[in-house]
């Protein structure tokens, strides 16, 4: 079944397949995943991420990923930890957004599925506090 690109909005949550085609990169093992080699703290293979662009119709958008919480991960500025607590409908663990990995990615290559095609506003406010502080 395809993604329904309607259903894609500005704070979607998505799976989104990070890194470089391992086929271009001459890799054995492509079963698993079409991408994920990586470069030093890239990200690679399949994350959550959360949709930041408003521009979601054109062929790229720009994402913030996620990931599992690490401890510690809250002392960073440019990181949103998300509480099952308080977020158990997006995220089964503890988990981290990674504002500063912000990446501008070819939709149609990148997003596997639409998980939600809304995030809470409280978390959206979040979201744009770090953003703002971040970029500028």
């Amino acid at each position: 079944m395809g993604i329904r690109w309607a259903d894609l909005n500005k704070y979607s949550l998505v799976w989104v397949e990070f890194g470089n085609r391992k086929d271009d990169l001459d890799c054995d093992d492509i079963n698993s995943y079409s991408y994920g080699l990586n470069m030093g703290h890239e990200f690679c293979y399949r994350h959550m991420a959360i949709v930041v662009s408003s521009e979601v119709y054109s062929d790229e958008i720009v994402v913030v990923p996620l990931t599992t919480y690490k401890r510690g991960d809250e002392k960073y500025p440019s990181n949103v930890v998300i509480d099952v607590d308080k977020y158990g409908y997006m995220v089964q663990n503890k988990t981290t957004i990674k504002i500063n990995h912000l990446r501008s990615i070819d939709k149609k290559r990148r997003v596997k599925k639409i998980v939600k095609p809304f995030i809470s506003k409280t978390l959206k406010l979040k979201i744009n506090e770090i953003l703002m502080r971040s970029i500028g």
